[in-house]
């Protein structure tokens, strides 16, 4: 069924500064790295981009979004909290700063005034680092319910962009000019990002999203059926793709991303809440059996790198598991206030036993929800617990919601599924740290907000 489009507004000026701001974040801030040289572009631009939402921004706006925008205050005021002065008197109360008092003793130093942060530097880095992240969610917020489609959409071209650029990098010079960052996963398909876990977490993150675009409970101009076979087609061009990125927390975000797809994809021709006729019963089935078929397919030419990877774990990989007792230990050293955002390499040295030294080093914890206790101590876990709550909140009042027609309803329970898969991700590894997919994660939060039904009858995408 084709739907009119007489409704639908054409894009307004925040989308555009939006969709810039990602296509920029995505060929520029795809690595965690605090001296990548792309940042010198990327972080002025957000800033201006930053300036130019804030511009515009209504009352209206921050009544709608008043728990989001709340959140984004608290996790910049703490950061810059970190970075604020102390009588010597009242930071040497705080666990942790013996050594460094210590040194300023030997030294002769005297009283020195310093902040929470044990590494000053790096926390202000941690502060620029959110100058990207909070362009995204001010513009995000002035987007209608068209505009946050054709975000949609857009990040969907964005993830096949990124999949190419894996595929020909598969195909190329493992040193070669596509990899678009000097330190990296060489001979690995890493796409437009440094990390190949990064990679393999977006893309999983892209299945939930191709669902609820697919989805004929979404008024749109395009035929469900049309959509249908464009997200079939690009599901299957992303799993093995997928599965070669030799990520095993891809592996597992992949199957919670499959997973969505029952929950968010509606059938041509059905409506929710009615039962499925013979044809809507095996549908389903096919698809699942030609995604096993890919997967069978990929581990039988050898290419499943992934799947290799948890049959023979490497010795860096354990080592890692093996550290997080250790970084604990690191954590409650500086409990209650945390060491310093940004200062988790440098805290985790002072600490590190013998048995994990070798010739490289832990810039991350590998867990990403462990590196905040250390870092942020009890204030960022506070905060961190409030948020957790607050997706479950919403999971529920998706839940309850999703047998309505509706793009905000698709769309938020598509943004649902990615922050799981976020979530799920970060026990692992530190996506969340990378400028594009912090983007991606604060645009994913206002879809989320969302949740109502649609002010209007169609969409344009």
């Amino acid at each position: 069924m084709r739907i009119s489009v007489a409704g639908a507004r054409r894009p307004d000026v925040s989308f555009w500064a939006l969709a810039a701001l990602l296509l920029l974040v995505f060929l520029t801030g795809g690595g965690s790295r605090s001296d990548i040289a792309s940042l010198v572009v990327l972080r002025p631009a957000c800033a201006l981009l930053l300036g130019f939402g804030l511009w515009g921004f209504t009352r209206s706006h921050l009544r709608r979004y008043r728990f989001v925008h709340g959140m984004a205050v608290a996790v910049t005021g703490l950061v810059l909290l970190h970075l604020v002065p102390l009588p010597p008197a009242v930071w040497r109360m705080f666990p942790g700063r013996e050594l460094i008092a210590d040194i300023d003793a030997a030294a002769g130093l005297g009283a020195v005034w310093r902040p929470i942060s044990l590494v000053p530097t790096a926390t202000w880095n941690a502060l620029f680092a959110l100058i990207p992240p909070l362009a995204a969610l001010i513009l995000a917020t002035r987007l209608n319910d068209h505009d946050r489609w054709r975000i949609a959409v857009l990040v969907i071209g964005i993830g096949l962009l990124s999949a190419l650029v894996a595929a020909l990098q598969l195909g190329g010079d493992p040193e070669g000019p596509l990899y678009l960052y000097r330190v990296t996963n060489h001979g690995s398909a890493v796409g437009l990002f440094a990390n190949r876990n990064h990679q393999a977490v977006f893309l999983a993150s892209l299945f939930p999203l191709l669902a609820a675009f697919a989805s004929s409970a979404r008024p749109s101009a395009i035929d469900p059926r049309l959509r249908t076979v464009a997200a079939l087609a690009i599901g299957a061009f992303l799993l093995p793709l997928l599965l070669v990125t030799g990520s095993r927390n891809g592996l597992v975000t992949m199957v919670i991303g499959l997973a969505s797809i029952p929950f968010l994809y509606t059938m041509p021709g059905s409506a929710r809440g009615t039962p499925p006729g013979k044809r809507a019963r095996i549908v389903p089935v096919v698809v699942g059996l030609a995604i096993l078929a890919l997967v069978v397919a990929t581990v039988v030419v050898g290419r499943a790198v992934a799947i290799d990877r948890i049959v023979d774990p490497t010795a860096a990989e354990g080592v890692r598991y093996r550290a997080w007792g250790s970084m604990f230990a690191t954590g409650m050293a500086y409990f209650p206030v945390g060491g310093g955002f940004g200062a988790f390499a440098d805290l985790f040295r002072i600490h590190e036993p013998h048995g994990l030294l070798a010739t490289s080093q832990f810039a991350h914890a590998h867990n990403d929800w462990l590196e905040v206790m250390i870092t942020g101590g009890l204030p960022a876990l506070l905060l961190l617990g409030i948020a957790v709550i607050a997706f479950f909140a919403m999971a529920v009042r998706w839940w309850r919601a999703r047998g309505r027609r509706g793009g905000n309803v698709l769309l938020g329970g598509a943004g649902l599924w990615m922050v799981a898969i976020f979530g799920v991700a970060s026990f692992g590894d530190y996506p969340l740290r990378v400028p594009s997919l912090m983007c991606l994660f604060c645009v994913i939060v206002l879809w989320i907000s969302s949740l109502e039904p649609d002010r209007a009858a169609t969409e344009g995408v």
